[in-house]
């Protein structure tokens, strides 16, 4: 009996998440000319309500192992931007995680970083999600930092430079997200 209903019973186990290695590239693009692009302030934080339908759901929690640095495989194109006049290099998140569903995937905030000597940094979220195919969810803010002498020589706030984009990813493929401010490569 046990052989013969063994794959009704297979059928009915929920599958196990399938685990995934994510790496972020943040660089930042150095060229002030934006073409006469007007960047604007962004207030909507202060009324914003949580209606976001993927809101963290409290029942499913994103298990994340962030990976050490010598098994980053993004290195060569983070040595490239470093040595160009062009790009700056702002960051690097690496990290494993079991992938779920649309419905059931659970925002990771990156760690933002404290100023740099670029005087830029990024923070913000990434959803991994797994359908038919990867998805790849960014929520990313690039906040240059200014000193107060110049903060106070400023007629305006400072704009937010903001990347928000979604693509159907291909494992072990590298793809490109841009901003005219700032970019991520992503494997």
């Amino acid at each position: 009996a046990c052989i013969l209903l063994s794959p009704v019973c297979l059928a009915d186990s929920p599958a196990a998440p399938r685990e995934f290695e994510i790496e972020l590239l943040v660089f930042q693009n150095l060229v002030a000319n934006d073409g006469g692009e007007i960047w604007p302030i962004d207030y909507s934080e202060w009324f914003e309500e949580s209606d976001d339908e993927y809101a963290k759901n409290d029942a499913v929690t994103a298990e994340v192992n962030w990976l050490p640095e010598e098994t980053y495989r993004l290195t060569a194109e983070r040595n490239a931007l470093s040595r160009s006049s062009q790009y700056r290099p702002l960051a690097y998140f690496a990290w494993r995680q079991s992938v779920l569903d649309r419905t059931q995937a659970v925002s990771i905030e990156l760690p933002g970083k404290d100023s740099n000597s670029a005087g830029a940094y990024v923070d913000g979220s990434v959803r991994v999600a797994v359908e038919r195919y990867l998805h790849l969810y960014l929520d990313l803010q690039l906040h240059t930092v200014v000193s107060d002498e110049q903060l106070e020589l400023l007629e305006f706030d400072i704009p937010e430079f903001r990347l928000t984009e979604h693509r159907r990813m291909r494992s072990k493929e590298i793809h490109y997200f841009d901003n005219p401010r700032f970019g991520v490569i992503a494997l």
